[in-house]
């Protein structure tokens, strides 16, 4: 008995230690709290998966849970996470089938994680949805740090698109930290807004290669704008490290 006991807590303890990063399909790094908003409910543009990667050398136990809803009620969420999709509802735990939680082997990464709200709402806005992905033990009980984030519709955000043109306009990279660095080959305006909708850069860009100071902004994902002289839109989402 003594022996079992001390196996089961020596179980435990690994998976206690063990932890998962999150990102988008575009292998940007979602940081824990991110509100991921969308001005739509069309399919294309607001659906939303997240990949969750195993970053230690065993392997762990993941469940998803919806911590709240607000200025809705639920029905008209596809929330999937395993091997089956679910309408969610507040405190409901996912999967519900099979073994009651994702397994990631150590170095891994599932993309189960899918959400999409069809919800327009009755005119109150923000309709917030917010999850929390945890780990679990063996016994099924919460351990570790926690994952959680809020997806987000709002008519009245700066609408997210996931495919944009390029019009001459190019990112060093989507992942910063003190400046992003941009190329246009036109002139034109850019914009930063948060994922409340809330402007929180804007400048004037020429032609050729611009390096941005981000490094008052807090780290969180952001929508960039571009919008040439010709009234042409570029748009990416960023991440604030």
């Amino acid at each position: 008995m003594k022996k079992l006991i001390l196996i089961l807590l020596i179980c435990v303890s690994g998976i206690a230690n063990a932890q998962f990063s999150v990102y988008r399909t575009d292998n940007t790094l979602v940081p824990s709290g991110t509100i991921i908003g969308f001005s739509t409910t069309t399919y294309a543009q607001a659906a939303i998966t997240l990949k969750i990667t195993n970053t230690t050398t065993a392997p762990i136990n993941v469940k998803l849970k919806c911590l709240s809803i607000t200025n809705a009620t639920g029905p008209n969420m596809e929330t999937c996470f395993g091997p089956d999709c679910y309408i969610i509802a507040v405190n409901q735990i996912l999967p519900t089938t099979g073994s009651g939680y994702v397994t990631i082997n150590n170095g891994a990464t599932d993309t189960s994680a899918k959400f999409h709200n069809n919800d327009q709402g009755a005119g109150v806005f923000p309709i917030d949805y917010v999850f929390k992905i945890y780990q679990a033990d063996v016994f099924g009980s919460e351990i570790g740090t926690p994952f959680t984030f809020t997806y987000r519709f709002d008519p009245n955000l700066a609408t997210i698109d996931n495919a944009t043109p390029n019009l001459g306009v190019a990112l060093k990279s989507t992942l910063v930290s003190e400046s992003l660095e941009i190329t246009t080959e036109n002139r034109g305006d850019m914009k930063l807004y948060d994922l409340n909708g809330k402007l929180v850069f804007t400048s004037h860009l020429d032609s050729g290669n611009h390096v941005i100071d981000v490094s008052n902004l807090n780290s969180s994902l952001y929508l960039l704008t571009f919008v040439n002289e010709e009234g042409n839109v570029f748009s990416k989402k960023i991440v604030k490290k």
